[in-house]
């Protein structure tokens, strides 16, 4: 017999692998129940369920927990911490969680100098860089910094510059994608768990963020009626003039050019009436923007060339075009009686929610004004914002470069591609270009908004004179139409709002003690009317219908705006003193009216 000589090494030590058997749904149920793991789904479903906890084993979360645990809550908070899709309505939680391994994998523990791995958090490695643009320092300052403006900005009320904080406004018309997009940066620079140990008001900040994200994405609350039942609109003055050498003018949207209320739109043709009076704006069907008769462009009907400009005031004139040099006039409208009483309401309760919401805006721009005051901070200059720009920029929080305007492709807007770009852009001429191209760009939002400021004092006006134009409505006006009433009648504008009202108040007391040839009275005390006698005691007689149907919500400045329209100096009280007061000056004051 030959003699045994050692295994040669080309022989297998071990048993070949064997081919995989096949693997029941029951048995995969049972893999899952035992890791913690949903049940459902197909059979693919369950394998990949498995793959992703497996892989979820080996690249855990900073707290040491495999992914594939996590509650709905913090899932959706991992994945927004790391920029990721986190709608559960949108994507299924498996997709979401593989989505969440596959960042984490990429992450992944980092190899150090002696070759072992780097089993820090993710935070701790991310500490320390060499660049001046990745300083721990710097990330925490800037997000401090973040944080403190949405506290200030969202205890205002001003959703919409919390979102436009990123470097992008925004507003309750932007699309969701937008939103998201502004929401998700945000979330990214000020999330507690990166900055809780800085900030201590880093959880009311991003509470404050989530509110904001939801108050511009949710839909906008119906209006509830606030004309009261059985009562009547006071009529205004019907116009009544001739249509010759008059025209039915076109319209054209400002942003798309589509012709506004053609046949086919289902727009009534006294609409066109309203529209040029500034008593209503309207939305586009093509883009859906809203526009009035002063942001609107107009057309000639006789060469069809641009109008210069259009003002509510040239609907009843005979205008001359600037480029053929002919006069002619817009068309007049028959307006039913119907139609007529309910636009008298709809404008009134949303010139009265107008009037809320501009003293609301004033009120929060003076806060933040105040608190800028306190802490002894100045407004930013150019070098302060283009510093804030660029670390925003390399951290992927806005989309161009802040020097040249550069936009990078997805594949390179990690980190180091920014910061690299940074350090190379030295383009002088493209640092012009770009100024010019931002400052023209400003010069367009500013026309834009100076557009929208025109059409809403145009609509006041025309809404105020609708309602009857008389002295007790007075305070639905604005500030700026308010001191061109009063350069009209010849009083001081330089007051307060109240201020003014009392004055034209008194104006008008004059013009009707001359018409009347009746004495003013002297001088009045604290309650007593500023205008003409109504009654025998001498207190004023307010109309209740030209009082505002939320009489009782309204702030103590807008009360005491509305008693000096309707002749009624106030000069101490609480909101319900100047209520029982407005009360007692009524035309029915034995009925108890809005306080109870």
């Amino acid at each position: 017999f030959p003699r045994p000589g050692p295994t040669p090494r080309y022989l297998p030590t071990a048993d070949p692998p064997m081919p995989p058997a096949k693997v029941s749904v029951a048995d995969l149920k049972k893999a899952c129940k035992a890791k913690g793991l949903p049940m459902t789904g197909e059979k693919s479903d369950l394998e990949r369920r498995l793959e992703t906890f497996a892989l979820g084993e080996r690249f855990k979360m900073e707290d040491g927990r495999n992914p594939c645990v996590l509650k709905a809550g913090e899932l959706k908070k991992a994945l927004a911490q790391r920029g990721l899709p986190c709608d559960l309505s949108i994507s299924s939680r498996d997709e979401l969680l593989a989505s969440l391994v596959a960042a984490l994998q990429k992450e992944g523990p980092v190899q150090q100098g002696d070759g072992s791995e780097d089993e820090r958090p993710l935070s701790e490695r991310r500490k320390g860089g060499a660049s001046a643009f990745s300083s721990g320092s710097s990330d925490t300052g800037l997000a401090v910094d973040m944080a403190k403006k949405v506290l200030e900005l969202g205890e205002g009320g001003d959703y919409e510059g919390v979102l436009s904080l990123v470097g992008k406004s925004v507003s309750r018309s932007t699309p969701f994608t937008d939103l998201r997009k502004a929401y998700l940066a945000l979330a990214r620079l000020i999330h507690p768990d990166k900055l809780s140990a800085s900030f201590d008001g880093a959880t009311r900040a991003f509470q404050m963020l989530v509110s904001s994200f939801e108050a511009l994405s949710s839909p906008e609350p119906t209006p509830e009626e606030s004309a009261k039942a059985g009562k009547r609109a006071k009529p205004a003055t019907a116009l009544a003039r001739s249509n010759a050498n008059c025209y039915r003018t076109k319209i054209y949207c400002p942003r798309c050019g589509d012709e506004w209320a053609r046949p086919d739109s289902g727009v009534e043709k006294y609409s066109y009436t309203h529209m040029m009076q500034g008593l209503k704006t309207f939305c586009c069907a093509g883009c859906l923007c809203e526009f009035g008769c002063v942001t609107a462009t107009h057309k000639c009907p006789l060469c069809t060339r641009k109008l210069d400009s259009y003002h509510p005031l040239d609907y009843h004139k005979q205008i001359e075009c600037g480029s053929c040099r002919r006069p002619f006039g817009f068309w007049l409208f028959t307006v039913p009686a119907r139609v007529e009483e309910a636009l008298r309401a709809e404008i009134r309760a949303s010139q009265e929610a107008a009037l809320k919401a501009r003293e609301a805006r004033l009120a929060r721009l003076h806060r933040i004004q105040r608190k800028a005051a306190e802490r002894g901070e100045a407004d930013q200059g150019e070098a302060e914002r283009l510093k804030q720009a660029e670390a925003l920029f390399v951290r992927n929080l806005i989309d161009a470069c802040p020097r040249c305007g550069f936009e990078p492709p997805v594949s390179a807007c990690d980190r180091d591609s920014l910061v690299a770009h940074l350090h190379e852009c030295n383009d002088r001429l493209a640092h012009k270009q770009h100024r010019k191209a931002v400052a023209a760009a400003e010069a367009r939002a500013g026309a834009k908004a100076a557009a929208v400021d025109a059409q809403e004092e145009a609509t006041n006006l025309a809404a105020w004179q609708y309602l009857g134009g008389d002295q007790s409505s007075m305070w639905l006006l604005t500030d700026k139409q308010l001191q061109k009433q009063c350069e009209d009648k010849g009083v001081d504008s330089s007051g307060s709002r109240e201020e003014m009202l009392c004055q034209l108040a008194a104006a008008s007391t004059q013009a009707n003690n001359l018409l009347t040839h009746k004495a003013s009275g002297g001088h009045q005390k604290a309650g007593t009317a500023a205008g003409p006698s109504g009654s025998k005691r001498g207190r004023p007689r307010i109309d209740r219908d030209s009082l505002p149907s939320n009489l009782h919500s309204m702030s103590l400045a807008q009360l005491r705006a509305v008693a000096a329209a309707n002749g009624l100096v106030i000069r101490d009280g609480s909101t319900d003193d100047v209520i029982r007061q407005i009360e007692a000056a009524t035309d029915d004051a034995n009925e108890p009216l809005f306080l109870e």
